[in-house]
């Protein structure tokens, strides 16, 4: 499995309205999906992981990051971690991290 951060991310009510792409590889059939998103400038962060598993032939993954600790997310620079635990015939797990934009 692989996958990435579409650019540029919107937010919506404070909160980021995290996608990316779902790359499966064979055997793979189902995917778990975490990510934190952190903007250092505005001290804000924020981390989800997907309540369900996405199936294949699914071809995205969404997320909605709410900030934590009352704070609040703004457009601009941020820095983006993602992990995908692709299970199957097999458990992979997936580890990439991005400079994204927030719209």
């Amino acid at each position: 499995m692989r996958s990435n951060f579409e650019s540029d991310l919107r937010i919506v009510d404070g909160a980021i309205k995290a996608r990316g792409e779902l790359n499966w590889e064979a055997g793979e059939t189902e995917a778990l999906v975490s990510v934190s998103i952190s903007q250092k400038g505005e001290r804000v962060a924020g981390m989800a992981t997907s309540p369900d598993e996405f199936k294949r032939p699914a071809t995205n993954w969404t997320l909605d990051i709410e900030p934590g600790y009352a704070r609040r997310f703004r457009p601009g620079p941020a820095n983006a971690v993602g992990i995908v635990c692709a299970m199957g015939d097999d458990v992979r797990v997936f580890f990439w991290s991005q400079e994204i934009k927030l719209k």
